[in-house]
């Protein structure tokens, strides 16, 4: 017997839970013939639409309207904890917060989690270092599948090459790289435009990748570059200062 599976519900701080049926029913615009104009949905009911469907979200905490690339997605787990939904995959009532650790931390001293919801929501205590953590291991899976896929070389020479052909659009390089080769790359890739992350260590970085002694990368442009940067982004604003 097939499992049933259940559909995700979209929570939109004006509106509350919506199924994928009521979202039909509540904003799909009436169908046009040829004898008549297409018509737009009203401006009111454009307003409480749920911000997520255009790639933008409304902060649960600051009310900003935001791309979600800059914001976290947090899920009500069935046990009613609270989840922060890095891969943004996870079915069920869901709320957006700004990647920010005083907003992150607002929220958690207010449980915005449950005023926005209207349910009893329970805030592991190491949720804020558990969001560290998870993007630090989101990171370094786009590594590993951006070399699967072509888009990362490593090693100095490679990543020479690459900045002196123009090829490269992201420069990381160890934190404990020494300084010799580490400042000449520097030096092409900030004459060059390209970004340089230096958040990871030789050990954090070989260990992403699978090789040894990985000191030097350069990563193509792609989208697993694009995310990669997205999920540094993040990380740098939700990171702790100690």
């Amino acid at each position: 017997m097939a499992k049933e599976t259940r559909p995700e519900y979209f929570y939109h701080p004006v509106i509350g839970s919506l199924s994928p049926m009521t979202l039909g029913l509540y904003f799909s615009p009436p169908a046009s013939s040829p004898s008549s104009p297409q018509t737009s949905l009203s401006s009111d009911v454009q307003a409480r639409m749920p911000m997520t469907l255009s790639k933008t979200a409304i902060c649960a905490v600051t009310n900003e309207v935001l791309p979600i690339d800059q914001m976290i997605r947090f899920v009500i787990a069935p046990d009613g904890s609270i989840i922060a939904d890095l891969t943004q995959k996870l079915p069920g009532v869901f709320l957006w917060i700004k990647a920010d650790q005083a907003v992150l931390k607002k929220a958690i001293w207010r449980n915005s989690f449950a005023a926005q919801t209207r349910q009893n929501v329970k805030i592991p205590e190491n949720l804020m270092e558990s969001i560290e953590s998870g993007l630090f291991r989101l990171a370094m899976q786009t590594l590993s599948m951006a070399k699967r896929a072509g888009e990362l070389r490593f090693g100095f020479t490679k990543a020479d090459e690459a900045l002196r052909s123009h090829t490269a659009a992201v420069y990381v390089v160890a934190s404990d790289a020494k300084e010799n080769g580490r400042e000449k790359l520097e030096r092409l890739a900030i004459h060059d435009n390209v970004p340089v992350i230096e958040e990871w260590s030789s050990v954090q970085l070989s260990a992403a990748i699978g090789e040894e002694n990985v000191i030097h990368m350069v990563l193509a442009e792609g989208g697993l570059t694009r995310k990669l940067l997205e999920i540094l982004t993040k990380l740098k604003a939700v990171k702790s200062e100690t």
